[in-house]
C-alpha cells in the first residue's frame, strides 16, 4: 500500500471519527429535545392504537432508549380510557395501577383495582419528563376548566372545583365516599426539596363530574 492510499484511508477514519462525535454531542445537547418528541410520539402511537382497539403497542429499541416506555406496551390488560384537558395540550392514556411503567406511559389511577366508575376517580402523573407530557402543564389548571375522559364507548365529563397542595402524607385525597356527588383528583408531585432530593407535596385538582355521553 502505497503513501498516498495509506493518507486517504487516514483522512477517511479521522472524518468518520470526526462524524461520530458531532453526532454524539448533537444527541447530548438536544437530549431533552428528542426525549420530549419520541415520548409525545409514543404517546400517539399508545392512544391510536386504543381508539382502533389493538391490544398492544409496540415501541422500537432505539426510541426507548430516549423515552423509558416500555418495549412492549398491553393496552387490553390495563388502559383505561383517555385524558383530555384541551386548554393545557393534556392528552394522555389512563392505566390502572400506578406502577413506574404505567407512570412512565401515562397517567394511572393509584388504586390498582379502580375503575372510572369509582366515587372517587384518582388520577396521578409524574410532571418532569418533558415539556407538554404528563402532569407538566397541569400546575397551570384554573377553576372551571374542562377535563374530559374517553373511552371505548364513553365520554366522562367533569369540570374543575378545587386546585389546593396537600402534604405527601395526606393520604385523604385517594379515599372514597360512597353515596357522595361523583368526582375526579388529579395530582402530581410539588415542592422538591434539593437536600433530601424529595417531593414534600401534591398538586392537587379537583373536579366535579358533569356526565356522561356515548362516545
Amino acid at each position: 500500500m502505497d503513501k498516498k492510499t495509506k493518507r486517504r484511508i487516514k483522512n477517511i477514519i479521522i472524518n468518520i471519527i470526526i462524524v461520530i462525535l458531532l453526532l454524539t454531542a448533537g444527541i447530548l445537547i438536544f437530549k431533552n429535545q428528542i426525549r420530549e418528541y419520541l415520548t409525545s410520539t409514543a404517546n400517539n402511537k399508545i392512544i391510536t392504537a386504543y381508539k382502533n382497539n389493538q391490544t398492544e403497542v409496540n415501541i422500537p429499541w432505539w426510541q426507548k432508549m430516549f423515552t423509558d416506555n416500555s418495549a412492549n406496551i398491553k393496552l387490553s390488560d390495563s388502559m383505561l380510557g383517555i385524558l383530555i384537558i384541551d386548554d393545557l395540550k393534556i392528552q394522555e392514556p389512563i392505566f390502572q395501577g400506578d406502577s413506574e411503567i404505567n407512570l412512565i406511559n401515562g397517567v394511572a389511577t393509584v388504586d390498582y383495582n379502580q375503575t372510572l366508575d369509582a366515587q372517587n376517580v384518582v388520577l396521578a402523573g409524574h410532571s418532569v419528563q418533558g415539556i407538554d407530557i404528563r402532569f407538566y402543564n397541569l400546575r397551570k389548571i384554573k377553576v372551571g376548566t374542562q377535563v374530559q375522559i374517553v373511552t371505548k364507548d364513553r365520554l366522562l365529563k367533569y369540570e374543575v372545583t378545587k386546585i389546593y397542595n396537600v402534604y405527601d402524607t395526606q393520604v385523604e385525597i385517594l379515599e372514597q365516599h360512597p353515596g357522595e356527588p361523583k368526582i375526579l383528583t388529579m395530582f402530581t408531585c410539588d415542592a422538591y426539596n434539593y437536600n433530601t432530593g424529595i417531593w414534600e407535596e401534591r398538586f392537587v385538582v379537583e373536579s366535579k363530574f358533569i356526565g356522561e355521553e356515548k362516545a
